[in-house]
């Protein structure tokens, strides 16, 4: 790995570490106030309906079998469905060891959906974020059609920040989660982005256009 890239990683890395210290400290109280009551501002049945919706396509059962799919596509395993996938599995498996580590509780106010888990950070927003960066980092290194470029990257972020918004208006998350979430989920896309391509290469010879 190019030791100039180091800091994409450590960056976020280092803020996590401020956040979740800030979390422990209290700090954060009043801004995550502050962002469930500007989330919900407009919460109505049918607006929670899709805000349901669009929280469940983050779901762990829907990122497994996008990654599983990928696998059908012939001669791209080695260059994007392994590397999505171990992105994927290695974020799920950080989410669930930090959960057990800093054992925050949910938030004690209106849930829309069940969870039984602990709060810090958000699975579906760490997850996600890691899946939609190493997407965006691939669509960057195979895809030349600048104005599909541009669309799906855009769908990427949009799906990335949706899906984090979800979990706050549903009252599972915390917005300190959903940032913790945010700032790991790039990190560990761009470590194994960067590993990946330092030990195995992406082959681009067969560009899409």
């Amino acid at each position: 790995m190019n030791k100039k890239n180091l800091w994409l990683i450590a960056v976020p890395l280092i803020l996590f570490t401020m956040l979740a210290i800030c979390i422990r400290a209290g700090i954060t109280v009043n801004f995550e106030g502050w962002a469930y009551n500007e989330s919900i501002e407009h919460m109505s049945p049918s607006f929670t309906k899709i805000v349901k919706a669009i929280t469940h396509t983050g779901d762990s059962v829907v990122l497994i079998t996008f990654c599983l799919l990928l696998f059908v596509i012939p001669k791209s395993r080695k260059t994007i469905a392994l590397p999505i996938s171990v992105t994927v599995i290695l974020s799920m498996i950080l989410d669930i060891t930090l959960k057990s580590i800093f054992a925050r509780e949910r938030p004690d106010i209106l849930r829309l959906i069940n969870e039984t888990s602990y709060s810090f950070p958000s699975g579906h927003a760490m997850n996600n974020a890691a899946l939609y960066t190493i997407l965006i980092l691939l669509i960057f290194k195979f895809i030349k059609n600048k104005p599909l470029k541009i669309v799906l990257v855009a769908v990427c972020i949009t799906l990335t920040i949706a899906i984090g918004y979800s979990r706050i208006y549903l009252g599972v998350h915390y917005a300190g989660d959903v940032l913790g979430g945010w700032l790991l989920g790039p990190a560990i896309s761009i470590f194994i982005y960067l590993t990946w391509n330092r030990k195995f290469g992406f082959v681009d010879k067969k560009t899409m256009h």
